[in-house]
């Protein structure tokens, strides 16, 4: 009877590189999350805001040429106001003439300082102001109109990410993070990853990379494609060297929201075996200091800004990631006023690393 050789026999495949032995993992587990009939419609309903923000950029495109032509007729009306003294044989001293042509420059100023600040605050923008939009004011006060654009649009995209694409980043991590590692755990299916040439930190890169791509989708992409239409609709191009720098702070802020928030989601995944608590747990924790913080924040609110700029906005992660953002896109330039937020975000980034990396080696751990 014929013998069969049941020994070892060559790979006639292909050999894929050491260092992507991770994307197996989050290229599958991609491809489960967006067969998800609920994480497509949270994927169109992340990109509808474009349109909105689109139009609010248009709209200050034109606020910023508005405050140049009441400018020049102000200037028109002066300079035909000294026309008619001068026809009337109105002769002034030179130092009466020079202090009211001060006075009039300054009236000017007065003039177009007031009709920006009136239009911005009136216009659809003003009613999403972080905060008492105070770094905004400040802005329109210098008259420079290449620091007033880049704070307004660093302001369109702070409110873009911190309303509607931060409960898209609520409702995805929720949705795909729980069942990641909690049922690999209750299958014992880490046994299974290890036996192969996974290690462990490779092993949680992949199952990172999942809810990150698909948060890639929801921030980054909308928000690149918002800055292009707001180019696009610009009066002239200009505004490219005034907002050169809002893609890289895009991607920042971006992250400042994606690394927390998916590795506090993977490792509430990891405590339990069950997917539904580590979800409940997920929304708890958001929930919880989002309503805790409002109440503090309604109940102490005095002009504002004192319960904006106050600590107990730690207790919410929406938040705290809210104040790094407004960092991120300039918003705030004391650093020491953001610092225990970034510093927040930093140890809960740590902590969940390290303690979702001890969970997921358990199994091994001798």
């Amino acid at each position: 009877m014929p013998i069969h050789d049941v020994g070892y026999r060559k790979w006639k495949g292909e050999f894929t590189a050491t260092w992507s032995r991770w994307l197996i993992i989050s290229s599958a587990g991609i491809r489960t999350a967006l067969s998800s009939r609920w994480i497509k419609r949270i994927l169109i309903a992340s990109w509808l805001p474009v349109i909105y923000f689109a139009l609010i950029l248009f709209f200050l495109e034109n606020v910023f040429i508005a405050p140049q032509m009441a400018a020049l007729q102000i200037q028109n009306l002066s300079t035909n106001d000294a026309s008619s003294g001068i026809d009337k044989a109105v002769v002034l001293p030179s130092g009466i003439q020079a202090e009211l042509d001060e006075k009039i420059d300054l009236a000017e100023e007065a003039v177009v300082q007031k009709t920006q600040e009136q239009a911005l605050i009136n216009s659809p923008l003003g009613q999403f102001l972080p905060g008492d939009g105070r770094v905004l004011l400040e802005s329109l006060k210098s008259n420079d109109q290449s620091e007033m654009r880049h704070t307004v649009w660093s302001y369109v995209f702070s409110t873009f990410f911190q309303y509607s694409q931060g409960f898209a980043t609520l409702m995805v991590v929720g949705l795909i993070v729980p069942p990641l590692i909690s049922r690999d755990v209750r299958s014992r299916a880490l046994l299974l990853y290890y036996s192969r040439p996974i290690t462990r930190v490779e092993y949680v890169l992949g199952k990172l990379a999942i809810p990150g791509f698909v948060l890639v989708l929801i921030t980054v992409a909308p928000a690149m494609v918002l800055y292009l239409v707001g180019v696009l609709v610009s009066p002239n191009l200009s505004v490219l060297a005034d907002t050169w720098d809002l893609p890289f702070r895009i991607v920042a802020g971006a992250a400042v929201c994606i690394i927390p928030t998916c590795l506090l989601g993977l490792l509430l995944s990891s405590l339990s075996q069950e997917s539904r608590f580590a979800g409940f747990a997920w929304f708890t924790v958001w929930g919880l200091g989002a309503v805790v913080w409002m109440g503090i924040y309604t109940s102490k609110s005095q002009g504002g800004q004192v319960a904006y700029d106050s600590e107990w906005s730690l207790i919410s992660i929406y938040a705290t990631i809210g104040r790094v953002q407004a960092w991120v896109f300039g918003l705030e330039v004391e650093v020491a006023r953001v610092a225990p937020s970034l510093i927040m975000l930093i140890v809960i980034s740590i902590f969940s690393a390290i303690w979702m990396y001890r969970r997921v080696s358990a199994p091994i751990r001798i």
